[in-house]
């Protein structure tokens, strides 16, 4: 008897082992486009097909520090092809401190790449394919050439769901009063197309298959989608990716004042910059700078403690906001910025090198 049960089993994983091997090499179902189409859902499906080629899913890995310490942990966002040399525009949030990046396109090809630019404020990052190989590129098109009222349309991977579409209006332009290093406004497009977590990254397409936004967020009570969402303007992009006069740094921080850092630090300066992370890849990486690791709580914000504290960039101490400026101002002609900080309690000194992050990323 013992030998019949041993022998059915070992039948029945042979056969459930080969139905799974057959369903994962199957043929995927050959569909027909049917012939009673309208004209515009004709125009609506033939988007999506030029599109889907140009977009993809990211996929990427990460350590998050927590009370019970460091953990790796996976997630998925969308991102949208923009060049022949494989560069992909995605949400800065997708990729920010991811330790791996790959991306997959809508043939399930999967490829790795890397970081080459990330603006947290303006939720804009742009990785590219290493090694990259022959894929298809979207357009960009003009957001500044928009009206309230006209139809749009959004493919991404909405709670790992990949290459979803969804159809509809641009409801309105917002841009939150932020600025980005105090000259470029953030503006983003309100849109009740739905947009979900794994949306995020991905393209929104005009009707004529071009690129006037990057999804970015959602404001929901249900934690679903309740028709307010926000991508990132295309022009907003164009102009962060212009960095000819501009130099990217890459790294997070949250300015502290001298009562913040007495009370919290013990330390008496005016001012300084806490570093939180610091994107792979980026010249502040590089130079050796430090993020932090330990999560708290400061009067209702959540911050990591244990990063380098910067005090001075180039000549300019950071003592408090209208500093700041000025050592950007300062800065944004350098190919080599020295910065002072203190990493527990002891005084340091590297250089950045920013010479190669001074590019414009769109001229071919």
């Amino acid at each position: 008897m013992k030998r019949k049960s041993t022998f059915l089993v070992l039948v029945l994983t042979v056969f459930i082992g080969a139905v799974l091997f057959a369903q994962e090499h199957a043929s995927p179902k050959k569909r027909t486009r049917p012939g009673y189409l309208t004209e515009e859902e004709t125009l609506t499906v033939e988007l999506y097909q030029k599109a889907l080629p140009t977009v993809v899913t990211i996929f990427t890995r990460r350590l998050v520090f927590t009370e019970e310490g460091p953990q790796q942990t996976d997630a998925l966002g969308s991102g949208v092809l923009i060049s022949p040399e494989c560069h992909v525009l995605t949400a800065a949030h997708v990729v920010s401190g991811a330790e791996e990046i790959q991306i997959r396109t809508s043939d399930e090809k999967m490829y790795k790449a890397e970081l080459l630019f990330s603006e947290m404020r303006a939720d804009i990052a742009l990785i590219q394919v290493i090694n990259p190989p022959e894929l298809e590129h979207a357009q960009l098109g003009n957001s500044d050439n928009l009206a309230i009222g006209q139809r749009v349309f959004a493919i991404g991977s909405p709670y790992g769901l990949e290459f979803s579409f969804s159809a509809g209006h641009l409801s309105g332009f917002r841009n939150f009063d932020r600025l980005y290093d105090g000259t470029i406004l953030a503006e983003f497009i309100q849109t009740d197309a739905a947009i979900n977590s794994g949306n995020s990254g991905g393209p929104l397409f005009n009707t004529k298959g071009e690129v006037v936004g990057i999804a970015s967020r959602i404001l929901t009570a249900s934690g679903g989608s309740q028709g307010l969402g926000f991508v990132v303007s295309i022009n907003t992009a164009k102009q962060l990716l212009a960095l000819e006069d501009r130099i990217w740094i890459g790294f997070e921080g949250i300015f502290l004042n001298w009562e913040t850092l007495s009370r919290l630090l013990n330390q008496a300066l005016e001012g300084g910059i806490l570093v939180q992370y610091v994107e792979k890849n980026s010249p502040a990486e590089r130079a050796g700078l430090r993020g932090g690791t330990i999560p708290a709580n400061i009067l209702g914000r959540d911050i990591l403690l244990g990063g380098d504290l910067i005090i001075q960039i180039g000549e300019q101490e950071a003592c408090h906001s209208e500093c700041l400026v000025r050592a950007y101002e300062q800065i944004s002609s350098m190919e080599k910025v020295p910065v002072k900080f203190l990493r527990n309690g002891k005084l340091m000194e590297t250089v950045i090198d920013v010479s190669k992050s001074r590019r414009n990323f769109l001229k071919k």
